[in-house]
């Protein structure tokens, strides 16, 4: 994948490119981790005052997460940055590690008081109310043997619309029936546990969270451990953004939310702040179609675009897993507006605009073909140099049978990325994620890139061939 500076909302928001260099100095060489994480935390801070509507039902804006990623790579020690950003914003957050259903969605308990009179009383878990939730070691979701399906279960309902009946948490025992809500974000890391991929395919908790998975290989672990190595012995430099810039952003943001709600709906601070989560949440989706509105002219197709492209990567997919792959896309397309919204709230702007979608899906098609590529054939390890020669050749062959064109002060020579891409897929009878995969591991170094609007164009370098 990219690195995050070749994003257009990183190039658009200093804000943002700014968290990023923070979150680069506690966890190198995480750059798609690191933006997710910033939208991870915007979304909870969001969620007490933002529904987005579609159709009959809504959207809400939390970004749940599920990072799967060798050991000692950096996915632990990224929380250290993102909790503090939690806590130095008055975020509620936690960490989970193992535990029992109760612990999750609570239980109840018998106490007894100084006289020996007994009462039931209901104990918490943690999925109940808002809390942006951290679960260290992912694995033990997969586990069967330490956590039933009943659990995992509550963790689908977790991340269903807050303010819906999906997103309601019920269980039975015999001490009485707990039924509760979840405003909780879930940011998951673990390796890659054993079955973890056929795991993927047939539980529906990956439908809900943002899955993104990385291969290190040996190179990659010591170019991070000599970019660590260089910062020995040093203060740490002056960044672009200074830490209080970002957290006095989210505490703003925080306070523009909440005033745009009670203005729309005419309450005071001192109302809000008296009602019960219930009433608050009729108040929400009263007025959510005012909250935010789409630019006709330009959401609309930024979005039908995004679909389209969503869909293109399932073009000559493996029919074994086509359908399974198939049902993700809606999820895509949810977490386009939401994301879509998260741009707008950057821009400090209520209206979303087409420019919105185009950054949202710019990240979310990217995670789209990693975890597809990744369903569809492990990555491989060490290529041969034979290989890799005649896999280079392959992409200079395809490159030179497209058109060239002439892209202003950049020069001659460049070509559509995508006709390349289909010209190669055509040659060597493959998907257009395999493509996409071949050009990451093979093509990238051949070739200097440019945008012309929103279509790439690349161009083989001098001498490259």
């Amino acid at each position: 994948m990219r690195k995050a500076t070749e994003y257009e909302a990183v190039k658009k928001f200093p804000l943002f490119a700014g968290y990023l260099e923070h979150f680069n100095q506690t966890s190198i060489d995480n750059d798609i981790p690191g933006m997710l994480s910033f939208f991870y935390i915007q979304g909870q801070l969001a969620v007490p005052y933002i529904r987005l509507p579609w159709g009959p039902s809504h959207l809400d804006p939390r970004v749940h997460c599920f990072w799967i990623q060798s050991s000692r790579t950096g996915k632990s020690i990224a929380w250290e940055f993102v909790g503090d950003i939690l806590k130095d914003c008055n975020i509620p957050h936690d960490l989970y590690t193992s535990g029992t259903d109760a612990g999750l969605i609570g239980g109840f308990e018998i106490e007894t008081d100084d006289e020996g009179n007994k009462e039931t009383v209901l104990k918490e878990g943690m999925l109940v109310g808002r809390k942006a939730l951290n679960f260290d070691e992912g694995s033990i979701i997969l586990n069967p043997n330490k956590h039933s399906q009943e659990t995992v279960l509550y963790l689908q309902s977790a991340c269903n619309p807050v303010g819906s009946n999906n997103n309601t948490l019920v269980k039975h025992t015999k001490l009485g029936r707990i039924e509760t809500e979840s405003l909780v974000s879930l940011w998951i890391t673990t390796y890659p546990p054993a079955g973890v991929k056929e795991y993927v395919l047939t539980r529906g908790i990956f439908q809900r969270v943002l899955l993104y998975w990385s291969h290190w290989d040996l190179g990659r672990r010591m170019n991070v451990s000599q970019i660590r190595a260089q910062s020995a012995m040093k203060s740490i430099p002056k960044l672009s953004v200074d830490y209080s810039d970002i957290t006095d952003y989210f505490k703003n943001l925080d306070t523009k939310m909440r005033n745009r709600v009670l203005n729309l709906t005419e309450t005071s601070f001192v109302e809000w702040d008296a009602m019960e989560r219930k009433e608050q949440e009729e108040l929400l989706q009263s007025c959510m179609t005012e909250m935010f509105s789409a630019d006709d002219g330009t959401f609309y197709p930024a979005m039908y675009d995004a679909i389209e492209d969503y869909y293109s990567l399932l073009t000559g997919l493996n029919p074994a897993i086509t359908n399974v792959v198939a049902s993700f896309i809606p999820a895509m397309e949810n977490n386009t507006v939401i994301f879509a919204t998260h741009m707008a709230l950057l821009d400090d702007s209520w209206l979303i605009t087409g420019e919105h979608v185009d950054m949202a899906k710019d990240i979310l098609y990217d995670l789209f073909k990693n975890l597809i590529l990744w369903l569809e054939d492990e990555v491989e390890i060490g290529p041969k140099v034979a290989e890799k020669a005649a896999q280079r050749g392959k992409w200079a062959t395809a490159y030179h049978q497209v058109e060239s064109v002439e892209l202003g002060n950049r020069g001659e020579g460049w070509k559509m990325k995508s006709k390349v891409l289909k010209v190669y897929e055509t040659q060597n009878d493959c998907s257009r994620g395999s493509a996409y995969n071949n050009f990451d591991k093979w093509g990238e170094g051949l070739f200097d890139n440019a945008k012309d609007g929103r279509i790439a164009f690349i161009r083989i370098k001098e001498g490259a061939e």
